[in-house]
């Protein structure tokens, strides 16, 4: 089955490589968004042994909270249909994933699923999730946010501030949406891209809107999907973007560094991927992995013929 990954990367040149090697089966293609802020050379040269399956593309400023996260998978997601290829799953990933399931594992299980999209969605507001004073979430869109600098949060606060009194000031939704909110990574099939890329270039003032939308990109697609009345999409979704995680708390912004000592659970998992993980932080749980999940099958084949 051809794949293609859209790889969102900072950091850590040399763990993107074990990554792209692990899921570099000879017919998926990678579309890698660097972030502008750092130097892309040492990842250039970590991947250049891929060739011509390497796609970087244009690089943004990708901060975590704003809208600059959207723009690396619109990004990503215009140079996959532009290909010729003709991929069959988009898989949007980090520089911080790894595969849990084989190649082979994972082709298998997109040939025979009811379902092409793998996508988390829900509506807000969720008191569950995010009780009290949060609101259900309601704060990620009628809410102004300009980023975490100082200087931003004041400008944000200011005009939340004068919002309150001042009607035409408060935030609207675009095109009478409702929201919806998610994880950021998914998995796609060639009509979901085209959906969502053409919502976005038929409807300019809903990235505009986003532009001042807190973690954009938990929120840029499942509205677009949540409001949607296509039921060829809705019909190919399982509400799931079928990653592993281990949340410390679930209103965390950020999820646990994966561990050797996580590798029980990891492998008790049915996800394509884990996350997070830096070689920093631990690098023995890429060998566990390899070792254990990974490489398995090959290694028993092995044993086999001899």
């Amino acid at each position: 089955m051809k794949k293609a990954y859209l790889i969102m990367a900072h950091k850590n040149p040399r763990q993107l490589q074990r990554l792209v090697a692990r899921l570099n089966d000879g017919h998926s293609g990678f579309f890698i968004h660097i972030d502008i802020k750092v130097d892309i050379a040492p990842f250039k040269e970590a991947l250049k042994e891929f060739g011509n399956a390497i796609c970087f593309i244009k690089r943004f400023d990708s901060k975590w909270g704003s809208y600059g996260t959207i723009e690396p998978f619109i990004e990503g997601l215009r140079e996959v249909r532009k290909s010729a290829v003709g991929y069959e799953r988009i898989m949007l990933i980090s520089g911080q994933d790894y595969p849990i399931k084989s190649n082979e594992e994972m082709d298998e299980f997109f040939r025979s699923s009811p379902h092409s999209v793998f996508l988390n969605y829900f509506p807000i507001p969720n008191h569950q999730k995010w009780p009290g004073r949060d609101r259900g979430g309601l704060y990620r869109v009628d809410k102004y946010y300009f980023g975490s600098k100082k200087g931003e949060l004041f400008r944000s606060r200011a005009l939340n501030f004068l919002a309150t009194y001042l009607p035409f000031l408060r935030r609207k939704m675009p095109n009478g949406m409702k929201p919806y909110t998610g994880q950021t990574w998914w998995t796609l099939d060639d009509y979901a891209m085209n959906y969502i890329l053409d919502y976005h270039d038929q409807h300019p003032e809903y990235f505009r809107f986003h532009r001042h939308t807190f973690v954009a990109d938990e929120l840029y697609v499942q509205m677009i999907v949540g409001n949607s009345k296509d039921q060829r999409l809705l019909n190919s979704i399982e509400n799931s973007e079928r990653r592993f995680t281990i949340w410390h708390d679930e209103r965390d912004a950020h999820p646990k560094f994966l561990r050797a000592e996580d590798i029980d659970a990891i492998m008790a998992s049915d996800d394509f991927f884990a996350r997070k993980f830096d070689d920093n932080i631990d690098s023995e749980i890429f060998d566990l992995i390899d070792e254990r999940i990974l490489l398995k099958n090959t290694a028993e084949a092995e044993r086999v013929m001899v």
